[in-house]
């Protein structure tokens, strides 16, 4: 999938908002995204989750999901990029010995870890640099999450977190985007309309 000029310019500007926020402060809005998002009666409610794992600076840290999750007895589940073409591979992890750097130095599972199918899935944490009101997404550029999400059940929730500044209203939509059914940010919560 092809990335637009627009969203490269949108993508920089996101990401410079995001480091642009002081690291302490940044900690503390984090800690009140992965609160809300552990109160999602969704996220509770599921037996097994897709995590996505923190690759770049600017990105949420999973990690309290990551933990939660594992304590609550969850089937925890994290995507290997197999390759650029052949996207997302969901994983089955069990703890972080699973996890070895991979595509980027991107913490990844490890591929003789089990296979789990998109169908399997109960709840999903999507990652993205951008967002809008209506829940559509701009990620790294790469579509995987265009092309997984379309593969999980009807019924299952697909969620973000997201910095306030990650909120834009100048998202540009493509008939191949898939938007979150809603995003966690640090001063609340909000559903696709």
């Amino acid at each position: 999938m092809a990335t637009t000029p627009l969203k490269r310019r949108l993508r920089a500007e996101t990401i410079a908002a995001i480091l642009d926020i002081d690291e302490g402060e940044r900690a503390a809005r984090q800690s009140r995204i992965m609160a809300g998002l552990l109160g999602l009666p969704s996220y509770l409610d599921a037996g097994t989750v897709l995590l996505y794992l923190k690759a770049f600076p600017e990105e949420l840290d999973a990690g309290p999901l990551l933990a939660d999750a594992f304590s609550r007895g969850k089937r925890v589940v994290c995507p290997r990029v197999a390759s650029r073409a052949a996207g997302l591979v969901l994983h089955q992890i069990r703890g972080p010995s699973d996890l070895r750097p991979g595509t980027l130095n991107i913490p990844e599972p490890a591929p003789d870890t089990p296979i789990i199918a998109p169908g399997e899935l109960d709840w999903v944490l999507a990652p993205g640099v951008a967002f809008d009101r209506s829940c559509y997404r701009i990620g790294r550029g790469a579509g995987h999450y265009d092309r997984l999400l379309p593969l999980v059940r009807p019924d299952v929730e697909v969620w973000a977190g997201a910095f306030d500044v990650q909120i834009r209203d100048d998202i540009p939509v493509e008939p191949h985007d898939v938007p979150v059914l809603g995003i966690v940010t640090e001063s609340g919560r909000f559903r696709r309309p």
